[in-house]
């Protein structure tokens, strides 16, 4: 299970990654699905650490 956690933590970062400029709407949009899809407190606070780190990291380069 640890991999599949990481590895959807690796997708979430990259899409925001390639999302560019628009890497608010795509942080809007996982937040969303963050609030909506996952129950477990730990996973959302990794996700959402996740979603913080992708768009300072994003805009940072862009």
């Amino acid at each position: 299970m640890t991999f599949a956690v990481l590895g959807w933590q690796l997708f979430i970062f990259f899409t925001i990654l390639i999302s560019g400029k628009k890497a608010g709407w795509a942080c809007t949009f996982w937040v969303i699905w963050t609030l909506v899809q996952v129950y477990g407190l730990p996973l959302s606070v990794i996700q959402f650490i996740t979603i913080y780190l992708a768009y300072k990291f994003t805009t940072k380069i862009n």
